[in-house]
């Protein structure tokens, strides 16, 4: 019967060994501390809670104030302006005394200064005298109007012997002026190519080939007008 109980014990509480160690009992007064310890910390996060994460909402009353819009008071009116002054005359302007003459003393004349006669005369001086004016430049003539110059014929017996031998050719420039009957007066040699073969001399001797229409003033010829003439000297082809 007691082997029964003792089973029956065993089946009931499967897990309790006779032989372990008996289990502790819990004292009240560790509950009761740890429930008013849950409880405070429950209260202070409530607490906070409601001061930190809580909308807080404000309300507006929908009153109306009448407001009762006052008109200033106007300024006041200026003050008149002041009364013209009487129009009075001014008074005569004083009499005025006059002194008795004074009696001036006697005062000694005072000699002129002896001045000593000039010896030389100062004249101004003139005026410096303009420049005299600058003579006319010569006209240079640009396109002439030629009556006579020289041909292919009168070139080739002009040509100079040496640059002939040499079948050398060349140009040469020279620089006149024209007179009233057309032809070149004070010829001179401009430039000559190539030097020393005396293209220069034999276009000053050609010079007297030339004749081209005068200058003209109110309709009758003069002097003047400085031309420039260019002379090749070419050996004939073939």
């Amino acid at each position: 019967m007691a082997d029964t109980s003792q089973r029956e014990r065993d089946l009931l509480h499967p897990g309790h060994n006779p032989f372990d160690d008996p289990r502790p009992r819990r004292s009240k007064g560790l509950l009761i501390a740890l429930a008013i310890a849950v409880i405070v910390h429950a209260a202070l996060a409530f607490y906070l809670w409601k001061s930190k994460f809580e909308a807080q909402f404000k309300e507006y009353s929908e009153d109306v104030t009448d407001v009762a819009m006052v008109k200033p008071a106007p300024p006041p009116p200026p003050p008149p302006p002041p009364p013209p002054p009487p129009s009075t005359p001014p008074p005569p302007p004083p009499k005025l005394q006059p002194r008795p003459p004074v009696n001036a003393p006697d005062l000694p004349s005072i000699p002129p200064l002896p001045v000593p006669p000039v010896e030389h005369r100062i004249e101004e001086p003139k005026p410096p005298a303009p420049p005299p004016p600058e003579p006319p430049r010569p006209s240079v003539i640009t396109q002439p109007d030629w009556l006579k110059k020289p041909t292919g014929d009168d070139i080739a017996k002009y040509y100079p012997d040496r640059a002939q031998r040499l079948n050398v050719e060349g140009r040469a420039t020279i620089s006149c002026t024209v007179n009233a009957r057309g032809t070149l007066d004070n010829c001179s040699i401009a430039s000559e190519e190539p030097e020393n073969q005396d293209f220069g001399a034999k276009a000053l001797q050609m010079s007297k080939l030339f004749k081209m229409r005068p200058m003209s003033k109110d309709g009758a010829p003069v002097d003047g007008g400085k031309i420039s003439i260019p002379i090749r000297f070419a050996l004939p082809k073939g």
